[in-house]
């Protein structure tokens, strides 16, 4: 098997993030990818570290095992009430449960390759990368998976979910000059149906984390393919493009693995639809890299085609 080194860049998706293990796992062993660095940020936060550590079977097994308690205290609807209200909390719920699984899975343990995660902090709106090598990696980690609203926000520069500002950290990932970017994310391009909210929870996890956070991640990606083909263009005509402080642009291939199928509820930790995103994600990974990208019967949406383009970077 070829060994194909490249930068792995993984988006946000709570409980979708089933996928991205899925994928990573067909990517490395049916197509040879040998990962240079991890980045990531919210779920794929998680995930970056772990494989980062070269832990593949640890995460396979942390999310078969995952449940809905091991990432958050679930209130009722007057307990939540009551912690807004006359305790002035943050968050609807309490999100210690994923602190403590994020410790039990990072600390002490070694990286085999350099994992980066982003973080965004709420009073100065400013994202910051962290990386494997600081020493406040494993809160970060943390941090990049709390989803504002849902939970508190951490610390006096109340951080937050990475995704907030950087859905998938390809700009993080370009200033690495990497061989090759594969990217995957949890959502699709098109967004899922949903019945009509039943409560104030369901419109803010639909808000945030279905309809911006997915209008973020396709902005990103969609930039850089769009400033891809300009310089593919000019490479054609014998042009050079240069960055704003005058270094020349290059090419940097990149694919991009997303789902096709429904992918449920972000919130959503139970066995079924863990197992569900899992071996979608492995399908998905499987119809990408067959040397046309399409699958039998499956017709390649014209972004994914574009995004197996290279991508510059400077």
């Amino acid at each position: 098997m070829k060994d194909r080194p490249a930068t792995l860049v993984l988006s946000g998706g709570g409980g979708k993030g089933a996928f991205q293990v899925g994928a990573e796992k067909v990517l490395r062993e049916v197509h040879g990818f040998r990962w240079e660095r991890v980045f990531g940020v919210s779920v794929g936060a998680l995930n970056a570290a772990v494989i980062a550590q070269h832990e593949y079977e640890r995460l396979t097994s942390l999310w078969l095992n995952l449940r809905e308690s091991d990432i958050y205290r679930k209130f009722p609807w007057l307990v939540v009430a009551l912690r807004i209200g006359l305790l002035n909390k943050l968050g609807f719920y309490d999100n210690t449960p994923l602190r403590d699984l994020v410790e039990r899975n990072l600390s002490g343990r070694p990286f085999a390759i350099p994992a980066h995660v982003g973080r965004v902090s709420l009073t100065s709106g400013q994202y910051e990368v962290v990386s494997s090598d600081a020493s406040d990696f494993t809160a970060a980690v943390w941090q990049s998976a709390t989803m504002p609203v849902i939970w508190e926000p951490i610390g006096q520069h109340a951080i937050v979910d990475g995704g907030l500002r950087n859905v998938t950290p390809l700009g993080d990932a370009l200033a690495y000059a990497p061989t090759e970017i594969v990217v995957i994310a949890c959502s699709s391009s098109r967004i899922e149906p949903m019945r009509y909210p039943s409560n104030i929870l369901d419109v803010a996890r639909r808000s945030l984390t279905d309809i911006t956070l997915n209008e973020i991640l396709m902005n990103d990606v969609d930039v850089f393919v769009r400033i891809n083909d300009m310089v593919r263009q000019a490479h054609e005509q014998g042009t050079t493009l240069l960055a704003p402080e005058g270094k020349p642009y290059v090419y940097c291939r990149i694919t991009v693995i997303e789902p096709t199928a429904p992918m449920g509820d972000t919130l959503d930790f139970s066995p079924e639809m863990t197992r569900m995103r899992m071996r979608h994600g492995e399908d998905r990974a499987r119809a990408i890299m067959r040397p046309t990208g399409v699958g039998p019967g499956e017709r390649m949406p014209p972004r994914i085609a574009a995004q197996l383009e290279p991508v510059l970077h400077s």
